[in-house]
């Protein structure tokens, strides 16, 4: 069976599906809130123009989604099995909703954050204007449901 497969047997389970749509709504809506909270959406789209505000928030609904995802295919290992037993897939599904979350804001204001890793002078470098954590946290994501449909093949024998 497919990745994929895996992934739609497990969102074909009610409890699983409804994990991660509420998950992804609340991660959506937290992306939606860090991003235009300081910065209203008018201003917003003067500041950075329309294409630039389209991508953010289709980055961050991404992001959203596949951290739901990840989260719920955790939640159906924990279930079926009584164990997470996760080694890579874990850490990277950490890593992309850290990462996700850090980049939701503008770009100006991941800044201070970037500033508590040493890459506060970073973000003048990227030249999509800090568009690349978001796809970066989107690869990072990738990879861990890649590793997490595995572990739940595995162990679940689906």
């Amino acid at each position: 069976m497919s990745r994929i497969r895996i992934v739609g047997a497990v969102l074909k389970r009610p409890a699983y599906a409804v994990t991660a749509i509420i998950i992804s709504i609340a991660l959506g809506s937290l992306f939606w809130y860090l991003t235009f909270s300081f910065t209203p959406l008018p201003d917003y789209i003067k500041m950075y123009g329309m294409p630039f505000t389209v991508t953010t928030v289709a980055l961050g609904f991404v992001i959203a989604i596949l951290t739901a995802i990840n989260t719920s295919m955790v939640v159906c290992r924990k279930q079926m099995t009584g164990s997470l037993g996760f080694k890579k897939g874990a850490g990277s599904s950490a890593c992309g909703a850290f990462t996700g979350a850090v980049a939701s804001g503008c770009p100006v204001c991941t800044m201070p954050i970037l500033g508590v890793f040493g890459l506060g002078g970073a973000l003048a470098l990227f030249p999509l204007q800090g568009l690349e954590l978001k796809m970066a946290a989107i690869i990072a994501l990738a990879v861990s449901l890649y590793f997490t449909a595995k572990n739940v093949k595995v162990a679940c024998k689906m």
